[in-house]
């Protein structure tokens, strides 16, 4: 049993990596593999007994020409989910870090910027001042600003628009502008407005990249604890989904449509053993939905219970 549950758990980890907009999973892709080797072996021992009208000669290319085709089949799914699982945990640990960063106060995330750009080896001669941060960049100073606010989801324009004033104003011709949100296509359009500094904006995930060739992070077993909540958070939301789709609301739909393949059935007569299956299949799974829920107790409103 322990056994079992470790190769449930171990497939509901594989799941979790190659999930994206589109739903997948281990067992669609060794389906796949099973319905490819048979396709395979019966085409190709068609084919071979038809050119040689040996059999067993047939049988043993037809069992070549599918293992060929398995072992180039399951090469291109372990390369898919390597790249899959890595762009997963890419995500994991950006999203992370960038949580982790947010929590830092403005001075303390200034200078963990200033860290990260002196060990980066793009800039030089650092220097932090209140607001801004100074430093040689290809052998041009350079100003550098920063947007730290929490729960941010982008830069507003208008900080864009005031730090390029700042920099015409100090008489800087390139500048930096860092955040661990991202920057709306305003912003964008606001450089091409000021085509005669050359400004850099760069949003959350490249600061994270530029962080973590520069060492700055050190929190690969946090990272870890956080992949493994990830991966309970997603077993609990399939849980639930499933449960969803054996309520007493979906039980009155599997009737009803069990009740309209019946009706069907009486139009198309030819297909009439096909629908009437289908209709007592699920008239049956909507009866077991009930016997599964008995009736629940009614919930009271939020009106109800501010009045009681």
């Amino acid at each position: 049993m322990n056994s079992l549950k470790r190769l449930f758990s171990k497939i509901s980890e594989w799941n979790y990596y190659i999930e994206g907009d589109k739903p997948a999973s281990i067992l669609s892709w060794v389906v796949d593999a099973i319905i490819l080797s048979i396709l395979t072996l019966c085409m190709s021992y068609l084919w071979f007994v038809y050119q040689s009208k040996i059999p067993w000669l047939s049988l043993i290319f037809a069992l070549m020409a599918t293992a060929t085709v398995n072992i180039v089949y399951l090469q291109w799914r372990a390369g898919q989910f390597k790249r899959k699982k890595q762009a997963k945990l890419n995500k994991i640990a950006a999203a992370h870090r960038i949580k982790s960063l947010m929590q830092l106060t403005p001075t303390q995330f200034k200078w963990q910027l200033a860290k990260a750009l002196l060990h980066s080896g793009k800039f030089e001669d650092i220097k932090v001042g209140k607001k801004f941060l100074k430093a040689k960049y290809d052998g041009r100073q350079a100003l550098i600003s920063f947007y730290h606010t929490p729960y941010s989801q982008q830069v507003p324009p208008f900080e864009i628009y005031k730090f390029l004033n700042v920099l015409k104003h100090s008489g800087y011709t390139t500048g930096f502008y860092f955040t661990l949100s991202s920057f709306s296509n305003t912003c964008n359009a606001i450089l091409q407005d000021h085509d005669d500094i050359e400004l850099h904006l760069i949003d959350g995930n490249n600061l994270i990249k530029i962080m973590e060739k520069a060492g700055i992070f050190n929190d690969s077993d946090a990272i870890k604890l956080h992949l493994r909540d990830e991966i309970e958070k997603s077993k609990i939301k399939k849980k639930q989904a499933r449960k969803n789709l054996f309520t007493p609301a979906k039980a009155k739909t599997y009737i009803f449509y069990g009740f309209l393949f019946l009706a069907v059935s009486f139009l198309f007569r030819t297909y009439f053993i096909y629908y009437i299956i289908l209709s007592v299949s699920f008239v049956l799974l909507g009866i077991l939905v009930y016997i599964a829920n008995p009736g629940t107790k009614e919930t009271k409103s939020q009106d109800e219970v501010l009045n009681d």
